[in-house]
């Protein structure tokens, strides 16, 4: 009698197993170099919203630099230097915005640059450039 019951209880405890939120992928350029990112929704619903010209906005641009050196500090990159820094909305997120900045540093006598996406309350997230198309 009770196992006419079973598969709907199965299906309402499975239902978080199978409720894997991907994340939002992100295109942007700075400096003609294509970073890609990957933020999960999550992250931008709980990030600060900014409509420009109501106000500055939530996240200075030393806030995002400070964050950066947050993130920055237990790594090779404590030796960094800013070369770009950009305010970019988010696509399809009306009154989401997020700074790119762009970063040098030397490692074992070895420039390279990396690219972060912060979000407007302060969250850090690699981002990774795509390789060049062969021609």
């Amino acid at each position: 009698m009770y196992l006419r019951f079973l598969p709907i209880l199965v299906l309402l405890f499975s239902a978080k197993l199978f409720a894997y939120e991907f994340p939002i992928e992100i295109t942007e350029y700075i400096d003609d170099v294509k970073v890609d990112a990957y933020i999960s929704k999550s992250d931008i619903d709980q990030e600060l919203i900014w409509t420009p010209f109501d106000g500055a906005p939530p996240l200075s641009i030393a806030a995002a630099l400070q964050a950066i050196q947050g993130y920055a500090a237990n790594t090779d990159l404590a030796d960094m230097t800013l070369t770009g820094i950009e305010l970019k909305k988010i696509p399809r997120h009306e009154k989401h915005w997020h700074y790119l900045v762009k970063i040098k540093s030397e490692v074992d006598g070895i420039v390279e640059s990396h690219y972060f996406i912060v979000l407007m309350d302060g969250k850090v997230i690699p981002a990774i450039k795509e390789p060049e198309s062969i021609k």
